[in-house]
């Protein structure tokens, strides 16, 4: 089957190299089809854009360092958890780890940690490869599983409370994930085919296909096809682009030029490129320079952090407390720390300058306070205002702004 026929068999066949599909049957081990050998070696290994996606997210989630909060939100350095977070793994950096995790979900949509424990309690943090293990439903409807299994194993190799289960939910089986390259995947089989027939494109001297005829008789059909076989060997290929082609026997070459159809086709490689970026919530202009300018690409760095980074850590932070609640105390909860994130200092200092206008203009500091989410406590006189009794038109003026910035603070929190 040559390139151009394997590519419309993409837009034909029924299944699809990226898909997946699950039988839940109680009691029996449920693996994901949708391995992580898989999807490195049809999406992340070959595509440019879901290497660039994936590492982008990876990279971002991973360089966030995790700790142990009190009550009150103040760091507990010397927390046993939090000493974890900073050497998770014997042989693995904190980085590592994350990094893995990370990537797997982003590809599997599900991640697996083995807490190792001693003491009964956690040690160290191991992680599983989501090819490895699987989930053993219960029969027990009063009970949400039995355990997991590894390699393949119809036995219980781990109890539900030993694993970190990380994951992004597929409605149809909440037991499994389902990750964005698993949504995407039709969009990475199409992109595939497209660079595979820019390929043959190269390798045959960047021209279309085109027909050789001769003026004399074939004595049969493979005399022909031998002829057009030795000419694929010896004239096709990047290195022999545009020399001098002689056939001889009074053959005539007629160039078969490309359709409007086919030139869209590969223009639409740069659609590929949109779809992706919204099945894996990154701005396209953080992805590609093309349309960025120094302006919006600080805006989209944001967007990222808020709509892909920060949605994904929240994910994260919530496994991790459900599953260390018995190491906890109560009022002790895991967080992830963004403060020197650029992206997110940026739009704190926009914040704080947003803040002292307000102030500025007498607007009480408990108001402010309690706008932005600044956690200050209270102090006496926080209520008042720093410049006095207001004249009416001024407590208008600090009315609206009040109004004005309710409403922004309302914006962002809905982004978040």
């Amino acid at each position: 089957m040559n390139v151009l026929n394997k590519l419309k068999s993409v837009f034909t066949r029924r299944n699809y190299t990226m898909s997946n599909s699950f039988e839940i049957k109680t009691g029996q081990p449920i693996f994901t089809k949708f391995s992580i050998e898989k999807s490195v070696r049809e999406g992340y290994r070959i595509n440019p854009i879901v290497y660039r996606l994936v590492n982008m997210i990876t990279k971002a989630g991973a360089s966030v360092p995790w700790h142990v909060v009190d009550k009150d939100g103040e760091k507990i350095e010397d927390h046993p958890i939090t000493k974890i977070f900073k050497y998770p793994h014997p042989n693995l950096s904190r980085q590592d780890v994350f990094e893995l995790i990370i990537s797997w979900l982003e590809l599997s949509g599900n991640a697996f940690l083995n807490k190792v424990k001693a003491g009964g309690k956690t040690i160290e943090l191991w992680p599983i490869s989501p090819d490895r293990i699987g989930v053993i439903p219960s029969k027990d409807p009063n009970e949400w599983i039995k355990g997991y299994s590894l390699d393949r194993s119809k036995q219980i190799t781990y109890e539900p409370e030993q694993i970190i289960h990380f994951r992004f939910f597929d409605p149809s089986n909440p037991l499994i994930g389902i990750g964005p390259l698993q949504a995407g995947g039709k969009v990475v089989d199409i992109d595939n085919a497209q660079s595979s027939w820019a390929k043959a494109q190269m390798d045959n001297s960047c021209i279309p296909s085109g027909i050789i005829s001769f003026k004399r008789e074939f004595s049969s059909q493979d005399q022909a096809d031998t002829i057009a076989e030795k000419l694929r060997e010896r004239e096709s290929g990047s290195t022999n682009a545009r020399h001098l082609k002689v056939v001889g026997s009074e053959a005539k070459f007629q160039a078969m030029s490309m359709t409007p159809a086919e030139v869209d086709f590969q223009s639409s490689q740069k659609g590929n490129l949109s779809r992706l970026c919204i099945v894996f919530s990154v701005p396209e202009v953080y992805v590609s320079a093309e349309k960025a300018t120094y302006s919006n690409f600080q805006a989209s760095e944001l967007i990222f952090w808020i709509q892909c980074v920060i949605p994904l850590l929240d994910d994260m932070a919530d496994a991790f407390n459900h599953s260390f609640k018995d190491e906890l105390t109560p009022g002790q909860k895991i967080i992830y720390d963004i403060s020197k994130v650029s992206a997110m200092r940026r739009a704190l200092y926009d914040r704080t300058k947003t803040a002292k206008v307000l102030f500025d203009m007498g607007v009480p500091f408990s108001e402010v306070n309690r706008i932005f989410g600044f956690g200050v406590e209270e102090y006496e006189g926080w209520d008042n205002s720093h410049i006095g009794e207001l004249q009416p038109e001024e407590r208008t003026v600090k009315k609206n702004a009040l109004r004005l910035l309710k409403n922004e603070q309302a914006s962002r929190n809905s982004l978040r």
